[in-house]
């Protein structure tokens, strides 16, 4: 388990209990640390209630935590699977086995333990077994990863060698990391590493940030690998002068973001930037630049210099040849279907090639070929395409009538409005007007609704 220590405010994380003599996991969010007198995590549950609306809360002995597991959403299942059940009815997932593959998504579960009988549960309300043993996840997520590559590139006769990644970072180094946060996409900020766990994940100290303002107690972050890097080394950073087009690296608000010069403002001292990840231009002094450098394959890869671009605003970027490769191979996506009758709906994919003028190769993880034996590829354009939404906004804490939603049906994610909610809030009456439909759905099989435009999400 975690060191008491490391719990803190805000942490997603799991209570464990014996429920109907089985192990039972409840998902929760810490509320405090445990203090040095009571030595207790103060938390607030996600599903349990008290009366009709309020979360249940309590203390509970850090051992009985573990943080909460990463969500697999385009995960497909097979009969034999060992797997968590999530129970609406009490809301804590519970282990059991995947005996029967039904259509739409759904499967056939025994639960291990107890008495509980066996149940027809939806793709949403599943996931692969793990155990949090040592500060890491077994089967490791890494590995887990690596056999999904491993089997995909089987079928396509290629070879990929994985790089050990354990230890690559060091205790104590100084590194830059990808800021996931909404508000921060395409921002690195400077951290050091703390701590290993397993053979992806980090334990970061930030070095600028504090918690809540007191500058006594650092800001930490569970981090995964991919998006940490080293420090550029100075020797890649002296440029006597900037010109409109030069891609860049600008540290602002105390954190690095990726953008271009737009304009020189003075004479070798300021620059007009463009963020791309924001739509903003701000006004940066020269030496609060450095040239944009990309960690690939553990080393700097120099960065596109786009002469074809330099017409600022950068909002006209479609023009420009890099721009119009948008996503990288191997990259996970959704992808907008423009078939009768599924208008509105996503579909999880990967990216498998590019083909030149904003259309991709991609192969689907839900949809299969017509004998059920291969996963489905074909071909899309660029704007049909968009990233998977980050975990920050896949779920909300219950949704209010009229807000837009998506929901999960038919092996995708359908836009729709919520028009009907029951009394607890655990299941909703979803409008979609595309096919002029209404259905109903469990919470767990919605999230937000949002649109992912000029490089960034917003609200629907």
């Amino acid at each position: 388990m975690m060191s008491d220590g490391l719990w803190r405010g805000g942490d997603r994380v799991e209570v464990e209990r014996v429920v109907s003599g089985a192990a039972a996991y409840f998902p929760a969010s810490v509320v405090s640390a445990p203090s040095l007198r009571k030595k207790l995590v103060w938390v607030e549950h996600e599903a349990l209630l008290v009366g009709s609306s309020v979360r249940m809360k309590e203390y509970v002995i850090p051992t009985r935590l573990r943080p909460s597991p990463p969500r697999e959403l385009n995960r497909s299942f097979k009969a034999g699977d060992e797997v968590d059940i999530f129970r609406d009815s009490e809301g804590c997932w519970v282990r059991g086995n995947v005996t029967t593959i039904l259509g739409d998504s759904r499967y056939i579960v025994e639960f291990k333990g107890g008495n509980r009988p066996e149940a027809q549960v939806d793709h949403l309300n599943l996931r692969l077994h793990r155990e949090w043993e040592d500060g890491t996840w077994v089967p490791s997520l890494f590995q887990h990863q690596g056999n999904v590559l491993e089997s995909t590139t089987k079928s396509m006769k290629l070879k990929i060698k994985f790089r050990e990644r354990r230890g690559q970072y060091e205790k104590g180094a100084i590194v830059e990391v990808r800021s996931e946060e909404e508000a921060y996409t395409g921002s690195w900020y400077c951290a050091r590493i703390l701590n290993l766990l397993g053979d992806d994940k980090y334990i970061v100290e930030h070095l600028r940030f504090s918690r809540d303002g007191d500058e006594s107690i650092p800001l930490r972050d569970l981090v995964e690998a991919e998006n940490i890097r080293p420090v550029p080394p100075s020797e890649l950073s002296p440029v006597l002068r900037y010109e409109p087009g030069d891609e860049v690296d600008a540290w602002f608000n105390k954190r690095w973001w990726i953008g271009r010069v737009s304009k020189v403002l003075a004479r070798d001292s300021t620059y007009l930037v463009y963020f791309i990840s924001t739509g903003e231009e701000v006004t940066v002094l020269h030496f609060n630049l450095r040239p944009r450098k990309d960690w690939i394959n553990g080393r700097w890869i120099n960065s596109y210099k786009g002469e074809e671009c330099f017409k600022p605003p950068w909002k006209k970027l479609k023009f420009c040849k890099r721009a119009e490769k948008v996503f990288n191979i191997g990259m996970m996506v959704e992808v907008r279907s423009d078939e009768r009758g599924y208008e509105g709906s996503w579909y999880s994919a990967k990216i498998i090639s590019y083909l030149g003028e904003n259309r991709y190769t991609v192969e689907y993880q839900t949809l299969r070929t017509e004998d059920g034996r291969e996963l489905l590829k074909e071909e899309a354009r660029g704007l049909d395409i968009r990233p998977n939404p980050p975990q920050l906004i896949q779920r909300a804490c219950r949704y209010e009538s009229l807000k837009d939603v998506e929901a999960w049906f038919n092996d995708g994610w359908w836009s729709g409005r919520v028009y009907k909610i029951n009394s607890n809030y655990t299941r909703y009456g979803v409008y979609f007007k595309t096919t002029d439909e209404r259905l109903e759905f469990a919470y767990t099989d919605l999230r937000p609704c949002q649109v992912w435009r000029k490089g960034k999400w917003s609200r629907a």
